[in-house]
């Protein structure tokens, strides 16, 4: 017997016990203690792949980024068939995480380039997997 068929069923439901019996609680100030929810997104049009793009900053780098910079991006993008869906920052904004459908990876680097933007890593990501 596998670890996954013996202990995976069990672990869950002692979470399943432990929440329901109160023993774990949510935090006093939840909006304080939780992130964003990632918005509802419909899949990308046919023809268009998903991509994250892993980015870095220089600290403050992202300071500027206001409605009229934004706007600029997405026309960039829109040149090279590139949408930008939306993008996670970690606290202090020096590395974004952000996600991006395109009609090929080079099309996204290319939107970055011409935007000026730097790109660590893109990788597509077709699959998504829900935690429900």
């Amino acid at each position: 017997m596998s670890f996954r068929t013996y202990a995976l069923p069990r672990l869950a439901a002692l979470s399943l016990l432990t929440f329901s019996l109160g023993a774990v609680q949510a935090p006093k100030d939840a909006k304080a203690a939780t992130a964003d929810p990632a918005p509802a997104v419909k899949a990308p049009k046919a023809g268009n792949h998903r991509y994250m793009v892993v980015r870095t900053f220089p600290a403050g780098a992202l300071a500027g980024l206001d409605a009229t910079a934004k706007k600029a991006v997405n026309a960039c993008n829109s040149t090279f068939g590139v949408h930008w869906v939306y993008s996670y920052a970690n606290a202090d904004k020096t590395k974004t995480f952000c996600i991006y459908d395109g009609p090929s990876e080079q099309a996204v680097r290319d939107a970055a380039t011409a935007n000026k933007i730097p790109v660590d890593a893109i990788i597509e990501v077709p699959v998504v997997l829900k935690p429900h």
